[in-house]
């Protein structure tokens, strides 16, 4: 048998009593007005707190480290000078030379060569040589040429003058050549193509012109050599070495420009 909850004895007004005669709950009247009255009391309390406002962040962007721009120099700078006012100290590998009057001059009973002193940073510069034949050792003639070596990810180059025959009868009919080598030879576009040259005994502005992937041979401003690269973007930049065989040689003057 379910116990009942206790229940407790209400007075009940003559107001109350009609209400309740009507079937009709002021209880129920009463909760909502303390609800809302709640409600009223809760807005109040928000509306007189207090909000903290959020301050605006900046947007802090990080600074990106920057490169630095490589400096082209102006086309024609002089890059390096030679001085044999004080002989060959500091030229390495330089055999059969010898210096007259402040010169370069070779000797013709055999090989010789020299590397230039200098380290270039640039991949487009000129090496200029101001030189003249004085003699060629017959039968088997000379020759003589400026040359980079072959590096990673840059083609070699040599180019030069051979068949350095001299000035008496050739009975084959055989000529000087000037011709542009690249290495290695399978990648180059008009390599090793030779051109009838004769320079005679005169003095001659030697050039030999890098610039990208192509190399010029040029003979006081005429080009009399030439080559391209199929495999590297750009060509040895050294170090640049000049050699000779069985012809003597008077060198001048001898620089490095930038282009």
């Amino acid at each position: 048998m379910t116990t009942p909850f206790p229940t407790k004895e209400i007075p009940v007004t003559g107001t109350e009593l009609h209400f309740l005669e009507q079937g009709r709950f002021p209880l129920l009247k009463w909760s909502f007005v303390h609800f809302v009255l709640l409600l009223f009391l809760l807005e109040a309390c928000s509306a007189g707190t207090s909000s903290t406002t959020a301050m605006p962040t900046a947007t802090i962007h990080a600074a990106r480290p920057l490169s630095p721009t490589p400096t082209r120099l102006p086309a024609g700078t002089v890059l390096y000078q030679a001085d044999w006012s004080h002989g060959l100290a500091g030229w390495s590998g330089a055999k059969g030379w010898k210096i007259v009057q402040r010169q370069l001059e070779s000797d013709s009973s055999g090989t010789a060569t020299f590397t230039i002193p200098y380290r270039l940073s640039v991949t487009d510069y000129a090496v200029e040589v101001h030189m003249k034949i004085i003699r060629s050792v017959p039968p088997n003639g000379g020759y003589f040429s400026i040359s980079a070596p072959k590096t990673t990810g840059k083609d070699g180059y040599q180019a030069g003058i051979s068949n350095l025959e001299g000035s008496g009868p050739r009975p084959f009919g055989e000529h000087p050549s000037a011709q542009v080598f690249l290495d290695p030879y399978v990648t180059a576009l008009g390599s090793g193509i030779p051109q009838d040259y004769e320079p005679g005994t005169g003095w001659h502005i030697y050039r030999v012109e890098v610039r990208g992937n192509e190399v010029s041979f040029l003979d006081n401003g005429t080009q009399i050599g030439y080559a391209s690269s199929q495999q590297t973007d750009v060509l040895s930049n050294g170090p640049i070495k000049f050699s000779s065989k069985l012809v003597i040689l008077r060198v001048s003057t001898l620089r490095i420009l930038a282009l």
